[in-house]
C-alpha cells in the first residue's frame, strides 16, 4: 500500500454575534480548522487535523511535506514522522511545523486502522478501560449582562447533561476570577470536580495569589497559570500553592514535553494530539510521563477528528500510578458551539451520563461528512 495523494482543506465559518466568546488571550468570532485526507492506492483514506493557524499548516503540508511522503507506505509512520521532522528541524522544533506533522500522522493511524479493521486504541496496544470520565470545558466570556449569573446557569446545564467534572476559564483578573469560581462552586456543591484554566494569563507572583485564594474551592487542577516559556514560573507556582498544576497543550514533541516533566514544572501533562506531533509522538510522551509518575490527560480542541484521536489516546493510556484503584483518565469535551465538532462526522462519540464509551469501529471510527467540507471550505 502506497500514499498517492494528500488533500488539505481549510474550513471556516463566522460565529453569529451572540455566540462569539473570549478566553484570557482574545476573542473568537469564527471557527477555522485545517483537516486533510491522505489517500492510498488501495482506496483507503485517512483523516487528520492540526491545531493552530490553518492557512500556514496547509502551505507547509503542500509545499514541504507532501513531496516527501508520496509513494511511502502509511504503515511506516515512524519513518515518515522522522523524515518530516528532520526536514525542518533546523527551523522549527516547535509550533506550526509540528502541528502540520500531527495532521499527517493522525491520518496515517486512521489508514492503519481501516486497513486492519481495528480501532486505533487497539493498534496502540489495547484499551486499559471501557469508559472515560468526560469533563466539560466552557465558561468562556461573552458581552452579556449578569455574566457571573449566566456562568452559573451554564454550570447547571452541564450537570443536567450528566457531566461530573467542569473546567472554568479564568485569567480575567484576580478578583474577577475568584468571584466567578466562588459563585460556581457555591451553586453546584462539593461533589462536582472543578478545574480552572488561565490560558497563561498571569506571571508567577499573580498566579500564586490566584492559586492561594482558589484553594478553599477544592480545585482539581490549575491549568496553564503562566506562559509556556516560563518553566521557572511553573515551578514557582507549583511549589507555592496546594493545587496540582497542569499544562503542556502549548508544548511540542517529546523534546519539549521532556523539559516540563524532568524539571517537575507540572503535576499533570496535557499534550494535544493535533499539536504535539500526532499519535506517534503522543505514545513517546506517555512513556516519559509514566517513567516520571506524572498523570497524563489529552487536551482536545477542534473538530470531530481531533476529538476521535484524543479519545483513542485516552482509552490506550495505562493506569498510572498503577494501583488497585487508579485515578480516572479524564477527557476534555469542549461545549462551546462548533459545527465542525458536531457535524463533520456522522458518527458522534458515545457519551452518556458523563462517560465516554469505546467506539469499536476501524481507525478513528468516524464517517466524514464531505458535504460539510464543500460548504465551509475556503481554500
Amino acid at each position: 500500500m502506497k500514499i498517492i495523494d494528500i488533500k488539505s482543506h481549510v474550513l471556516q465559518y463566522k460565529l453569529p454575534e451572540h455566540l462569539r466568546f473570549s478566553y484570557s488571550q482574545g476573542w473568537y468570532d469564527s471557527r477555522t480548522i485545517m483537516i486533510l485526507e491522505v489517500i492510498t492506492d488501495e482506496g483507503i483514506i485517512g483523516w487528520g487535523e492540526s491545531l493552530g493557524p490553518a492557512f500556514i499548516h496547509k502551505k507547509i503540508i503542500e509545499e514541504v511535506y507532501k513531496p516527501l511522503i508520496l509513494g511511502k507506505d502509511p504503515f511506516d509512520n515512524e519513518i515518515i514522522w522522522e523524515t518530516l521532522y528532520s526536514s525542518l528541524q533546523d527551523h522549527g522544533q516547535k509550533g506550526v511545523v509540528i502541528e502540520a506533522i500531527s495532521a499527517i500522522d493522525i491520518a496515517l493511524w486512521d489508514i492503519k486502522g481501516k486497513y486492519t479493521g481495528l480501532p486505533i486504541y487497539k493498534l496502540l496496544g489495547g484499551a486499559f478501560r471501557d469508559k472515560l470520565l468526560a469533563y466539560a470545558t466552557g465558561f468562556y466570556r461573552r458581552n452579556i449582562e449578569n455574566e457571573v449569573e449566566e456562568l452559573v446557569n451554564e454550570a447547571h446545564r452541564y450537570i443536567d447533561d450528566g457531566f461530573k467534572a467542569l473546567k472554568i476559564k479564568i485569567g480575567f483578573g484576580i478578583d474577577e476570577d475568584i468571584k466567578t469560581v466562588k459563585a460556581i462552586r457555591e451553586a453546584i456543591g462539593d461533589e462536582i470536580i472543578m478545574m480552572v484554566d488561565a490560558n497563561h494569563a498571569y506571571n508567577a507572583s499573580n498566579a500564586i495569589k490566584v492559586g492561594k485564594r482558589l484553594e478553599e474551592f477544592d480545585i482539581f487542577w490549575f491549568e496553564e497559570p503562566v506562559p509556556p516559556e516560563d518553566k521557572n514560573g511553573y515551578i514557582e507556582v507549583k511549589n507555592n500553592i496546594n493545587i496540582p498544576i497542569a499544562g503542556g497543550e502549548a508544548e511540542f514533541t517529546r523534546y519539549g514535553i521532556k523539559d516540563l516533566i524532568n524539571k517537575r514544572c507540572i503535576n499533570i501533562i496535557q499534550p494535544d494530539t493535533c499539536a504535539v506531533g500526532g499519535i506517534t509522538e503522543f505514545k513517546k510522551i506517555v512513556s516519559l510521563a509514566t517513567i516520571n509518575n506524572i498523570q497524563c490527560y489529552p487536551h482536545i480542541w477542534g473538530s470531530s477528528i481531533a476529538l476521535a484521536a484524543g479519545t483513542h489516546i485516552g482509552f490506550s493510556l495505562p493506569n498510572f500510578p498503577n494501583c488497585l484503584y487508579p485515578p480516572d483518565v479524564m477527557l476534555e469535551l469542549d461545549q462551546t458551539p462548533n459545527i465542525f465538532r458536531n457535524e463533520l462526522s456522522s458518527s458522534p462519540i458515545i457519551f452518556d451520563d458523563g462517560i465516554i464509551k469505546k467506539n469499536n469501529k476501524p481507525g478513528l471510527g468516524i464517517n466524514i461528512n464531505k458535504a460539510l467540507i464543500e460548504k465551509y471550505e475556503i481554500i
